[in-house]
């Protein structure tokens, strides 16, 4: 896959993420779980319009606008069919996640320019990041039964 692909299959990842949290928030009964679903659903927003600005570069460059393989869209969603509680969200989400990350570092060592190249490392380190609030969640979901409060949780990146 050529990074211009790769640019495409990501602004499509990430919308399909945002909806997915924003699905998740409406759902849930509890407040603080519908907070880090929203929380979540801004983080891929801001995500999409970073790769769409760098997409957009490229298009003008290259002159081409490239077909999102809908095969490769498949293998980077996670299907969520039904959904019966807050923690099997998360779950989905953690898996969803995973996805991406690993997606972004493959995509970052095979980008031909530096600035993409940049980009898809640091937004595999924020969804990165974002798999490791879902598993502190999940983990304290399963431990205690009572959602943490996201906000306690650092999103930094190196």
């Amino acid at each position: 896959m050529d990074e211009l692909e790769a640019l495409a299959l990501a602004l499509e990842v990430e919308k399909a993420e945002m909806r997915f949290y924003l699905d998740l928030a409406g759902r849930t009964k509890d407040e603080k779980a519908k907070k880090m679903f929203l929380f979540l659903a801004k983080e891929e927003a801001d995500h999409w319009a970073e790769f769409e600005e760098k997409f957009l570069e490229r298009v003008a460059e290259e002159c081409k606008l490239p077909a999102v393989s809908e095969e490769l869209l498949e293998k980077l969603l996670v299907k969520a069919g039904e959904i019966e509680s807050e923690v099997d969200a998360v779950r989905i989400g953690m898996e969803q996640e995973k996805l991406t990350w690993e997606f972004y570092e493959k995509a970052a060592k095979e980008a031909m320019h530096e600035s993409v190249k940049r980009l898809f490392e640091e937004l595999a380190k924020i969804e990165k990041a974002h798999y490791e609030l879902l598993k502190a969640q999940y983990d304290s979901v399963m431990k205690t039964g009572i959602w943490m409060d996201y906000q306690d949780f650092s999103l930094e990146v190196d």
